[in-house]
């Protein structure tokens, strides 16, 4: 969740609010790594809103709606106290997990040449996965979900990764469309070197050099 603040105690506050979110989280059956993948945090982080250890804000609530993609007026009746007629509503015989496309993506690759695209920004920082998802403010495996296509890629979320990588949407839209990446020529140059014979490497050394001056 990229804009989204997030206000730390050290005492634990259980409002009636954030018995809901834990409830909602149980009520479409998904475990706390799978939630997490979902809000784009870490599961230790969610463990903590649960807990009452983070402040519960209204900007927090919706994205965990939206995240969730559960309805308002259902959470509300659940901090209201009426968890049990939401539960009776929503019981699927033999459906243990929540229909959400995000969630689903997370049990299959789809290599979008969006993602293909960020992965090349990435590798022209010069940054890991871990690097990447620090920059980006994000939990140390989300970068490596979103690179392995299991990360549903809003533009709001291509643009923050964009942006936090240091490029515009404009360098974004001219690479993708590229009918080969930059960071693919390199790999290619770079193989090619390897195979080039030592008494011509210093030729072709000579040529890279003259390039870059």
């Amino acid at each position: 969740m990229e804009a989204t603040k997030i206000n730390r105690s050290k005492t634990k506050l259980m409002l009636p609010e954030t018995i809901a979110l834990r409830k909602m989280r149980e009520l479409l059956n998904l475990d706390r790594k799978q939630a997490a993948l979902l809000i784009g945090k870490s599961s230790k982080h969610l463990e903590k809103i649960e807990n009452g250890f983070v402040e519960v804000t209204p900007i927090l609530i919706e994205h965990f709606l939206k995240s969730y993609s559960f309805p308002k007026t259902k959470f509300n009746l659940i901090v209201n106290g009426k968890f049990h007629q939401i539960e009776k509503e929503n019981k699927r015989p033999s459906k243990p997990i929540i229909e959400n496309n995000k969630l689903r993506r997370s049990y299959k690759r789809i290599l979008t040449k969006d993602v293909e695209v960020l992965i090349s920004f990435r590798k022209l920082r010069n940054l890991s996965q871990y690097q990447a998802s620090r920059i980006c403010s994000y939990a140390k495996c989300t970068i490596g979900h979103i690179e392995n296509g299991r990360i549903e890629l809003p533009y709001s979320r291509i643009k923050h990764i964009v942006t936090s990588y240091g490029f515009t949407m404009k360098d974004f839209e001219y690479h993708k469309k590229s009918e080969v990446l930059i960071t693919d020529i390199q790999d290619e140059c770079i193989k090619a070197v390897k195979k080039i014979d030592s008494t011509k490497l210093n030729a072709v050394h000579a040529v890279l050099q003259s390039f870059i001056k």
